[in-house]
């Protein structure tokens, strides 16, 4: 199987990138261990044999990891309409509002899960499988039951706790029903995903992949029975219980099944264990915490401010972009094992290159890949909702901003993600305060100063003030990882930004027409042009990326994954 790690053999292949040349000769010195000006490589190179160990995993990991985030984002865009016309707005904010709680609720325990996929990668390396036994054995016995009493204080603590989601009468016994059941699958699944972290800690997480898949399929169709039966909300907790057994009980029987020096007993708890966790894991919840809240601040703040059905429209507004997003999360997700892998295996003076490699190439596919979809939707923003909502979509004209302004953000947050992969697989957690505590900073700032401009508290001043402190604080964090990593700002730009710039032009200059368009049909008229649309601008992406972004052994590995993808179709194994 061919490898994402995307890098030409030798300098003197970089003749087709003619959209800047040194950029080019510098992803060719990032791949071959020669710096581009021609000079000595000592001390500079990446360990060949290494990285192409990591690479073939993290190739595998990476394609289906994207599939599986391919089907859940359609997932989550096809059933909106749905969910609005049988739930109605209010009712929808009611159930993103009980995924916002369980959220905080779990992030408890969300530190472990960092430590499983970090140390276990490390202990795999080494063949240390005693240390990863002990870990696992570890982590269950803290997990299960701080798990159980979490459910159990909420269980008897309601009363407490419902105030806070602001359920209206008509929902309130639903809504407490939906909320229990999906708190304590959600916990259920925390306890036990020690055994999915640490199948993506030896760098196996294509199989937690396919059954998540599996799980995500199962959901939507119970989602379409149950909800289109009437069980309203309890439907939609219901369903989310199903994709759980179906997802967690296949991972936990293939790790079984898989890792043939797994060993999990009460007798293998060990102090060290207890240590990884207190300070590495502590150190991870903490910001778990925090990402959790920015993530859903917008939401938090209208929920508190204005209303259910402000959080809903919110929500509504970044479905898209929230989606799509974890499409180019399938680097991230590979690239913590594969980190750690590289921060342990690798000689002491070639581990920041080997790091500075990895980080370069991941940056520069996760950023095209987000490209494509935030420019596409960016410049089709007001006929993706016309024919994603009807004609008559609230807010109207603000929406159709509010839905701009998310995806731009958005592009600013996913640049993010392969820092805060890296600086986890090195152990420096702490460095990714670099993100979160200017984003609160910031937020302290834009959203009094959006209060002050509207007049009143709205769902537009809310996101315009989110989206402005996301974007400035994915900068900061962003320029402590070159510091880090040694990476020359110039270099980062040339490699990583400016190829990103390319799917930006071909959809601006297909807006225009395809607006009007859709504008004078109706929305499965709308739908089929959007289509036709999609191809075209996904055609010309491919040719101008091919023509004058990707280098000639980029090429090579997009025809290797091309086959890939056709040898599954064909249901056989297809090798580049």
């Amino acid at each position: 199987m061919t490898e994402v790690h995307m890098i030409p053999d030798t300098p003197d292949k970089e003749v087709d990138w003619t959209v800047d040349p040194d950029a080019g000769r510098e992803l060719a010195a990032a791949g071959t261990g020669a710096p581009a000006d021609g000079s000595s490589s000592a001390g500079w190179g990446a360990t060949p044999a290494l990285l192409h160990e990591v690479n073939h995993n993290f190739s595998r990991n990476v394609f289906a990891t994207i599939l599986a985030r391919v089907v859940n984002m359609l997932r989550g865009v096809v059933l909106v309409p749905f969910l609005l016309y049988h739930l109605g707005l209010e009712a929808y904010g009611i159930w993103t509002t009980i995924f916002i709680l369980v959220s905080y609720v779990g992030v408890t325990t969300l530190g472990l899960s960092n430590v499983y996929i970090k140390y276990v990668a490390e202990f795999h390396a080494r063949r240390e499988y005693d240390k990863a036994n002990a870990l696992l054995s570890t982590g269950l016995a803290i997990t299960i039951p701080l798990c159980t009493a979490i459910f159990l204080a909420f269980l008897f603590g309601w009363k407490w706790y419902a105030p806070w989601l602001h359920l209206p009468p008509a929902h309130a016994a639903d809504g407490k029903e939906a909320v229990l059941i999906v708190l304590g699958v959600f916990l259920s699944a925390i306890a036990l995903n020690g055994f999915g972290d640490v199948l993506a800690g030896s760098q196996q997480i294509a199989a937690t992949q396919w059954f998540l898949i599996l799980g995500i399929l199962a959901e939507f169709a119970a989602i379409l029975w149950l909800v289109g039966a009437g069980r309203g909300i309890r439907g939609l907790a219901e369903a989310y219980l199903i994709r759980t057994i179906v997802a967690d009980g296949l991972t936990i029987w293939w790790t079984w099944k898989k890792l043939k020096w797994l060993r999990i007993s009460p007798r293998l708890v060990r102090r060290d264990s207890i240590r990884y966790v207190l300070h590495f894991g502590g150190v991870v919840q903490f910001q778990s915490m925090l990402s959790i809240f920015l993530a859903s601040v917008e939401r938090v703040a209208a929920l508190s401010l204005i209303g259910a059905a402000a959080a809903g429209l919110l929500d509504v507004a970044k479905k898209w972009p929230t989606s799509f997003s974890t499409v180019p999360m399938a680097f991230f997700a590979a690239l913590l094992p594969a980190a750690s892998h590289v921060d342990a295996a690798s000689d002491k003076s070639d581990r920041i290159d080997n790091l500075r490699t990895l980080y370069l190439s991941s940056s520069r596919y996760a950023n095209l890949c987000t490209s494509a979809f935030v420019a596409l939707f960016s410049f089709f923003a007001a006929p993706v909702l016309h024919v994603w909502l009807g004609a008559q979509f609230p807010m109207g004209q603000r929406l159709i901003a509010l839905f701009v302004i998310f995806n731009l953000a958005m592009q600013f947050h996913m640049l993010t993600g392969p820092g805060t992969s890296m600086f986890r697989g090195m152990g420096r957690v702490y460095e990714e305060f670099t993100y979160s505590i200017p984003n609160l900073i910031l937020l302290g700032v834009t959203l009094p100063a959006a209060r002050w401009i509207e007049g009143r508290w709205t769902p537009y001043g809310i996101g315009v003030a989110v989206a402005v402190a996301t974007a400035v604080s994915a900068c900061v964090l962003m320029g402590r990882v070159l510091f880090v990593l040694h990476l020359p700002l110039t270099r980062f730009l040339r490699v990583v930004i400016v190829p990103g710039l390319a799917p930006y032009l071909i959809a601006a200059a297909m807006a225009w027409p395809v607006a009007q368009l859709v504008a004078m049909m109706n929305r499965w008229q709308g739908a089929g042009v959007l289509l036709a649309a999609g191809i075209l601008y996904t055609a010309g992406a491919i040719a101008v990326l091919n023509r004058w972004v990707l280098t000639d052994a980029e090429k090579q590995k997009e025809i290797g994954w091309y086959r890939r993808g056709l040898g599954m179709l064909r249901g056989r194994e297809a090798t580049a």
